[in-house]
């Protein structure tokens, strides 16, 4: 995957898009990109099968764009999440 600094050079809206369309396209499942209550986007991706090694390490760097992110695991379901932008921008 091509690097993107999608830190500097684009809007919290333009950066939330490029982790979801790259998820996707490295998941190959639509993640969920929404606004936030107080500004900021929030991307959520299930997760339905654990990837292999090398696209485990793509969607790490891909997660690492944005200013937060992390894993929730509930029985019966398992996502990723990414934030861009306020509350702590």
């Amino acid at each position: 995957m091509e690097h993107d600094d999608t830190r500097t050079d684009r809007s919290p809206a333009e950066r939330a898009r490029w982790i979801g369309d790259a998820l996707h396209k490295l998941t190959g499942h639509r993640p969920l990109v929404e606004r936030l209550p107080g500004g900021g986007h929030r991307v959520t991706l299930r997760i339905v099968e654990h990837p292999d090694a090398a696209v485990a390490t793509a969607v790490l760097r891909v997660l690492g764009t944005a200013d937060r992110f992390g894993h929730r695991a509930e029985p019966q379901q398992e996502r990723l999440w990414a934030e861009v932008g306020p509350p702590s921008a």
